[in-house]
């Protein structure tokens, strides 16, 4: 007998369902990455990520029932931004299917979440797939999504010397004066093919304009610097990630990574990882994540070649805006 699927709005009251979705998931999905929170098993400390999710400006979810029995939820946000335009965003927590439950009712979670933002003109649209659930993104290709970014993991284990000549060391308040263009070179790499990822004009006013943007209290930047001539050549920025289903608890994030283009090759990055790596295992962590733009070349090339695996990714689909006046059509008849 086929089964009877029900998609719906979800209401506050389906919140802790959607909490028992995302604990099942975490369940799963710590047996292929141990190193993920277990905290996030118990539906308990689920809940409050839902709930904050929920509780965004304009945001809308949905959750699926078979014959009765809650089977999956998708939920996100409308995200208007400058680079990423009238978007709609469903972030890692925002959704769950539950186990055993074949991957294809995501499209029909999917059907009716995205018809709510269409109606509102969010065109762009983004949710997030474990890497460890592969039947899963195939459903979400299927239905037109592309890989966009990855996020990545790694433990702490690298030893790495700088080249002869170079001196990597944490950067200091006064060093912005030779670091400053550094900053702009990751987005000049990716707004080249195959990434066209777009910079906008008062965006590079800024970036790197700030002299106390190696001050921040926050931060850990190491740099890596000529001896001849006192000049930085590349620059690694390390921070506290915000804690996620799928981010150690124990871990350091690399934000930036930028190598002057002449000096690419020589290992000058990985001496600076591995001197950031050390510094994280002092302070007692474990793991490391990042997160880079799959379609940039170099990017992707040179976190997968430090050891960094992908964990989950960003998917990306563009609706044709078209959508919005031919559904209008006297041809268009209801289905």
């Amino acid at each position: 007998m086929r089964e009877r699927i029900e998609v719906t709005p979800l209401t506050e009251d389906d919140l802790p369902a959607a909490a028992e979705l995302l604990a099942s998931r975490q369940r799963r999905l710590r047996r292929a990455r141990s190193m993920v929170p277990e905290a996030y098993e118990d539906p308990a400390a689920a809940l409050p990520l839902v709930e904050a999710l929920a509780g965004k400006d304009g945001a809308f979810g949905v959750i699926g029932r078979v014959d009765g029995a809650p089977f999956g939820f998708l939920l996100g946000y409308p995200r208007p931004e400058p680079i990423w335009g009238r978007a709609a965003w469903s972030p890692i927590e925002g959704s769950a299917l539950a186990d055993d439950t074949d991957p294809e009712h995501v499209r029909d979670l999917y059907a009716t979440w995205s018809d709510h933002f269409v109606r509102g003109g969010y065109f762009r649209q983004y949710v997030h797939a474990a890497v460890d659930e592969p039947d899963l993104m195939a459903a979400w290709v299927r239905t037109g999504f592309g890989q966009m970014q990855a996020h990545a993991v790694r433990d702490l284990e690298l030893t790495a010397d700088p080249p002869t000549g170079v001196t990597v060391r944490r950067a200091h308040a006064d060093d912005s004066w030779m670091a400053a263009d550094l900053f702009p070179l990751v987005g000049r790499a990716l707004m080249k093919p195959p990434a066209y990822a777009i910079q906008l004009p008062e965006v590079w006013r800024m970036v790197g304009a700030d002299p106390e943007e190696l001050a921040e209290p926050e931060a850990r930047h190491w740099v890596a610097i000529d001896d001849a001539g006192g000049r930085a050549l590349a620059i690694a920025s390390f921070y506290d990630p915000e804690p996620g289903p799928l981010v150690p608890s124990r871990s350091a994030e690399l934000s930036l990574g930028m190598t002057r283009p002449e000096e690419r090759g020589r290992g000058l990055m990985r001496a600076l990882v591995a001197a950031g790596f050390a510094e994280a295992r002092e302070a007692g962590a474990t793991h490391a994540v990042t997160d880079w733009r799959t379609a940039s070349l170099p990017t992707h090339r040179s976190w997968t070649a430090l050891g960094f695996e992908p964990i989950y990714y960003r998917l990306h689909r563009h609706i044709d805006e078209r959508i919005a006046w031919a559904a209008a059509s006297p041809l268009a008849e209801p289905a």
